[in-house]
């Protein structure tokens, strides 16, 4: 088996997202950074330090949509000639990338409202969204892949496994030879990983219950024989069973506080959100808040532990399903 290089590029807010360079035939990079030209320099510095080129590269994966594992995908397949594959819903995400993101901005900027979010911190928010559309870049798939098939990258096989709930897209590329995976944001050694809500790919309104989906094809995960886990950002994972149970516990503990909340009466996604962390993080980050309420609060209805209300100015509100109770007896 060929060796694996860690390649850190720079990501704002983030730091750094890691690239890894397959060696062997076809030269493969997994993963690329976001589209800007910080993020090209330090790639092509990364790879020289290896004794490699950006023409060098033969083929990108893509373990899944965000920009900053795909916003340099476009520019290596241009200058290196590179093919480029990716499960096929982060292929289709590389067709329409920017009329996706504006999409999803509209759909983010309702989610916040209907739970509870300001107005003038949704518009504060607008920096968060011209991040996306600025550091990303559309790109061609030239390889469609899909759960379960396999492809050769740097002299390894690497069987696909569809496991969204980070995002839409997650892939992990498993070599089942050596129990080794590369997982991009699905398992994270320092962070537990956000679940990005977002409308499902039905007709109408409905959004992903994404904490759910998440939580369950991360179990999946925790069931496969793996020695090392090649993740997305910061340190190699090895021993994703133990990291993965303190996930599912950390979740446990966080859906016990937010219940807590609802039966104290803090009955929206932002009211919660601004007791769990400090005032500024609520204010500063209201997306990646109510996305981790909401995550939670679709888990505790899923359960029957909670009930969610829709007002009729279209404001949702939950309540400890006792309390729903209590209120329909009174009326």
């Amino acid at each position: 088996m060929s060796e694996t290089h860690q390649l850190a590029v720079p990501v704002p807010w983030l730091g750094s997202v890691n690239v890894w360079l397959l060696e062997g035939h076809p030269l493969t990079l997994v993963d690329t950074g976001p589209c800007n030209a910080r993020a090209l320099a330090a790639l092509e510095n990364e790879l020289a330090a290896h004794g490699r080129a950006l023409d060098d590269v033969e083929l990108v994966l893509l373990t899944h949509h965000h920009l900053d594992h795909t916003g340099l995908a476009a520019t290596i397949r241009q200058r290196a000639g590179a093919k480029v594959a990716a499960h096929r819903r982060t292929a289709s995400w590389g067709e329409s990338y920017h009329r996706r993101t504006e999409a999803e901005r509209r759909f983010t900027e309702r989610l916040m409202a209907t739970h509870g979010v300001p107005a003038k911190l949704i518009a504060d928010a607008a920096p968060f969204f011209e991040y996306i559309t600025n550091e990303s870049s559309e790109f061609e798939t030239d390889v469609l892949l899909a759960d379960g098939d396999t492809i050769a990258a740097g002299d390894r096989t690497l069987r696909v496994v569809f496991r969204p709930g980070h995002s839409v897209t997650d892939t992990l590329f498993v070599d089942d030879d050596a129990e080794e995976a590369f997982v991009g944001d699905h398992l994270l050694a320092d962070i537990t990983s956000g679940a990005e809500i977002m409308p499902t790919e039905l007709p109408g309104d409905e959004r992903r219950r994404a904490l759910l989906e998440y939580l369950g094809n991360l179990q999946k995960t925790q069931a496969m024989q793996l020695d090392r886990c090649f993740t997305g950002h910061g340190a190699i994972v090895d021993d994703h069973c133990r990291l993965i149970a303190e996930r599912l516990e950390f979740h446990t503990e966080r859906l016990e506080l937010i219940a807590g909340l609802v039966r104290d009466g803090y009955s929206t996604a932002f009211e919660i959100a601004s007791r769990l962390w400090s005032e500024e993080t609520a204010r500063t980050q209201p997306v990646l808040v109510i996305w981790e309420v909401l995550g939670h609060l679709d888990i505790l209805v899923n359960r029957g532990t909670v009930r969610e209300h829709v007002d009729d100015d279209g404001a949702h509100h939950f309540r400890i399903k006792e309390a729903v109770r209590v209120a329909a007896a009174e009326s």
